[in-house]
């Protein structure tokens, strides 16, 4: 099986009808068999092993648990507890809404796992996983820059995010195989690789960042107890145990290597978060990380078990819990997860800062001085319909991470790029309602999250598949059969305005600025599906002409693959390949015709030509099964990288002729 198929299947795993049916039969009859801890376990266990397989994020649904039950004091929760003032925070501790005791936190987590029946959240392990500025690209690497190379395509100008491929020029860093290589990218030789294995615990890479001498990896690791693991009860006893160990415990690690000798990296520092990774950036010399970690509740739940726990190794305590006491509890959240949001500096000792709050994080954006989270609410018991957002403003300086306010908005966000902040001001895109009633909103909020301007109503039975703002202008996509690219003037931030519409086939899923009056969008063209509505077909990808807000116009496109092709710039705008000084896109592509068994995998090139339209500039295509299909390809100078989990492969990236490859082990 094709693992980018594999992989875009697993992040749209949506829980039928009758596995709900299903699981609510399960339920019933463990509820006659078995106690209630017992229970809570056998859902644990059949949880963990649906996170082994898939390696994401999954949501489904399930009805209210009526046999959970506990004596918990019903302490009242006071009112600074439930409310977070929509203003400015100053220097009151006192102000953030924390937890008082352990009682209370235990109240929270009881009611939520309770009401929160309809629907909830299983984390996410293994997932494989994310302005004004027109620029598409950060780097925090090297000073030293005496030819052009590739960066991590990023939304935010200083901003770096995390991939599984950096360069600084000189040297290609890749996360393969659950190992980090250091290739010399001058002779394509291997300098060493890092495996990183510890006594009773797995870890596995998922993302990096190169600064400087530093490199930094990001990932989950599993720990277990091997004592507590061979303690079966009864249900575990059910679990094959070769399938998964019931006793682990799980961190989201940043590891910091100090790598100014390539060939003999030294590990420098450790931080461990409770729970997974989620996402990070890197600001200057600043790493900020967030984890997620649910808990799940049972009568008798203790403490320990509900506390999240922080370790750094150039702290005087290595190992922290943290106290209840400086828990914040996001007033209304349906969700019984943390959110641990942490920063440090690679090149100082400085311990660690962390903020911890009760409430899921969905959608994450930073700029060079603020972080935005995002915390959906469901109302009525609906699912992705009837959503509102709360937004937090996190201030970041020097590692410090401090929550400002907050504001709320109505709608769903499709991704970080439907928020951008300007001028001091955030602008934020929506969809309201996934069907025949969905509309659109464009919110502009002020420093302290409060709303100054709006647009309502766009896009009636539509949703936003895109969005991308660039200074004082904003495009919007939406789709239902036909794509309408909206164009809209934000110079007045009180008073935001449609200023054009065009309406094509097919839809783009990322826009990627070309220049300040062309925009390239990239998605599906669609066909009818025989019903009344439409389903994807090939890719296509356009540029559009912007110059004239009123009048945006489709210049050229052209059309990538048969049906049922996939690529990952649809999910992740990191697999972008963009040489703009010689006019090169591209991005890995899997096709697979009439739904054969076999795909093929290709990294497709075009050469920009703003008169004459996208030229093919290059097709790469390598015979093997998915362990060479091509997840990135980069450029340092004159040399064009493709990377697969197997294999880098070094082509002219003039000429595209073969010069060497690598085998990865």
């Amino acid at each position: 099986m094709n693992k980018d198929y594999y992989k875009n299947a697993v992040e749209q795993i949506q829980a039928s009808k009758q596995l709900k049916e299903k699981t609510l039969e399960k339920i019933k009859q463990n509820k006659k068999e078995k106690n209630k801890v017992t229970y809570i376990k056998y859902l644990a266990a059949c949880a963990t092993l649906i996170l082994v397989f898939s390696g994401g994020l999954i949501y489904f649904n399930k009805n209210k648990q009526s046999d959970i039950e506990n004596q918990i004091p019903n302490t009242k929760i006071a009112s600074k507890e439930d409310e977070l003032p929509n203003t400015k925070i100053a220097s009151k501790e006192d102000e953030l809404p924390r937890f008082e005791n352990i009682n209370q936190l235990k109240r929270v987590l009881k009611k939520n796992y309770e009401t929160n029946a309809k629907s909830f959240m299983i984390d996410d392990v293994m997932a494989m996983e994310p302005t004004e500025s027109i620029s598409s690209a950060n780097s925090a690497s090297s000073k030293k820059e005496s030819e052009d190379y590739s960066k991590t395509n990023t939304q935010v100008e200083n901003v770096d995010e995390a991939d599984i491929v950096k360069t600084d020029g000189k040297y290609i860093y890749y996360i393969s195989n659950e190992k980090i290589y250091i290739v010399n990218a001058d002779n394509l030789e291997i300098e060493t690789s890092i495996e990183i294995k510890e006594k009773n615990e797995n870890f596995y890479p998922r993302e990096l960042y190169i600064n400087e001498d530093k490199l930094i990896i990001l990932g989950n690791s599993r720990e277990y107890d091997e004592e507590k693991t061979k303690k079966r009860d009864t249900v575990e006893e059910e679990i094959a145990d070769d399938i998964y160990r019931i006793d682990t415990n799980y961190m989201a690690k940043a590891i910091v290597y100090d790598i100014s000798n390539r060939k003999e990296p030294k590990q420098i520092r450790k931080i461990s978060l409770d729970g997974n990774y989620i996402q990070s950036r890197m600001i200057g010399e600043n790493i900020y990380f967030i984890s997620n970690k649910s808990v799940y509740y049972y009568k008798g739940i203790t403490d320990d078990e509900l506390l999240p726990v922080v370790k750094d190794t150039a702290a005087i305590t290595e190992t922290k819990k943290i106290n209840c006491n400086d828990i914040i509890y996001f007033k209304d959240t349906q969700d019984y997860s943390y959110m641990i949001v942490a920063g440090f500096n690679i090149n100082n000792k400085d311990e660690i800062n962390t903020e911890t709050f009760f409430g899921a994080s969905d959608t994450i954006y930073a700029s060079e001085k603020n972080l935005y989270i995002t915390q959906s609410i469901y109302k009525d018991g609906y699912f992705y319909e009837k959503m509102e957002n709360i937004i937090y403003k996190f201030n970041l300086n020097n590692s410090q991470i401090k929550l400002q306010c907050k504001g709320k908005v109505e709608g769903n966000l499709n991704n970080q790029f439907s928020i951008d902040e300007y001028d001091g001001n955030l602008r934020i895109a929506t969809t309201c309602d996934y069907n025949e009633e969905s509309t659109n909103q464009l919110y502009i909020l002020d420093e302290n999250l409060k709303e100054i301007g709006k647009i309502e109503n766009l896009a009636k039975g539509e949703k936003i598949y895109s969005v991308r703002f660039i200074g004082k202008i904003g495009y919007i996509v939406t789709f239902e059969q036909i794509d309408p690219l909206f164009v809209i003037d934000l110079s007045d931030p009180t008073n935001p305005v449609v200023k054009g519409e065009l309406k094509i086939p097919g839809y783009s899923s990322y826009l990627h600025p070309y220049d300040e009056t062309h925009i390239i969008g990239i998605g599906y063209n669609t066909k009818s599906n025989g019903h009344g509505g439409v389903t994807n077909d090939n890719m296509k990808m356009s540029i559009f002409d912007v110059s004239d807000l009123e009048n945006p116009k489709e210049m050229f496109n052209v059309n990538i693959g048969q049906e049922n092709v996939y690529s990952q710039i649809i999910n992740n705008h990191k697999a972008l390949f963009y040489n703009k000084d010689k006019n090169l896109i591209g991005f890995p592509v899997t096709s697979r015709e009439n739904y054969a068994r076999n795909s093929k995998n290709t990294f497709v090139i075009y050469k920009i030509n703003l008169q004459e339209g996208f030229e093919e500039y290059g097709n790469i295509e390598q015979q093997g099964d998915y362990s060479t299909d091509r997840e990135r390809a980069i450029y340092i100078g004159d040399r064009l990288f493709t990377l697969s989990s197997k294999q880098i492969i070094l082509y002219d990236l003039n000429t595209l002729e073969k010069l060497k490859e690598i085998e990865l082990r």
